[in-house]
């Protein structure tokens, strides 16, 4: 009888010692402490296990997020003569779609380096577009490919200090034109990376192809500058240093 209790109880520790193994084997090394799984081996063996980094979140919703461009503000203390200064709010979305909301302001001021004009502009745009991620294994980065549409409608001014003389008969009048109304819409494609730094706090830049689609000016021509667009173009390259704060 003691020798059958003696196999018997060498016989559940053997189990317990094997399914304890295989529990050790299964851990894996890149999962969070703090997302674990409990199992019981026995009446005296456990192992806690770490879940997959994809059952960590579910669903479609991952969060929200909210940050500001900070290449606008830069160019603007260092003298440029236009800038672009913009707030974010962004979808996550199975960490794969990004729909994403941007509205700034746009200023310029301008001296014409021909004749002895100004071009002076300070308004609102709005763009709305959708990023994606591309990275598979993300751990924290985010490779993305991205559409935006924007659109602004604005008053600028285009005036001189001289007034303008005609060359044929010499004549001369004001040039004061204030609150010209123009407005434009136009597209983006963009590249772009994204990293966390700390908890919730997150950074990426981009790199952006822009095209303009539509286009209404004042009396005496086109503006010099688009706010949300840039420097008046057919199209023209641009780009953004965002940092984010993800909750």
């Amino acid at each position: 009888m003691m020798a059958l209790r003696t196999c018997n109880s060498a016989s559940a520790r053997l189990r317990n010692s094997l399914l304890l193994l295989l529990g050790l084997l299964w851990l894996s090394p890149t999962a969070h402490a703090q997302d674990t799984l409990r199992v019981e081996l026995g009446d005296s063996v456990q192992v806690t296990l770490p879940k997959k980094e994809k059952e960590k979140r579910k669903g479609v919703f991952r969060g929200v997020a909210v940050g500001a461009d900070i290449v606008g503000p830069i160019m603007k203390a260092f003298g440029s003569e236009w800038a672009l200064m913009e707030v974010v709010a962004r979808v996550n979305l199975k960490e794969k779609f990004f729909p994403i909301a941007e509205v700034g302001l746009g200023v310029a001021d301008h001296e014409g380096r021909d004749i002895d004009n100004r071009f002076n502009v300070h308004a609102p745009y709005f763009r709305v577009g959708m990023d994606y991620n591309i990275n598979k294994n993300t751990r924290g980065n985010r490779l993305f490919a991205g559409v935006r549409y924007g659109i602004s409608a604005f008053n600028y001014d285009l005036t001189s200090p001289t007034p303008l003389t005609d060359p044929v008969w010499k004549t001369s009048q004001p040039f004061n034109y204030e609150s010209m109304r123009a407005t434009a819409q136009w597209a983006e494609v963009l590249f772009g990376l994204e990293t966390r730094i700390w908890k919730m706090v997150r950074v990426g830049w981009d790199v952006r192809f822009k095209f303009r689609i539509t286009q209404t000016t004042g009396e005496v021509g086109p503006p010099w500058f688009i706010p949300g667009f840039g420097k008046n173009d057919t199209s023209g390259w641009g780009g953004t240093f965002k940092v984010m704060v993800e909750l």
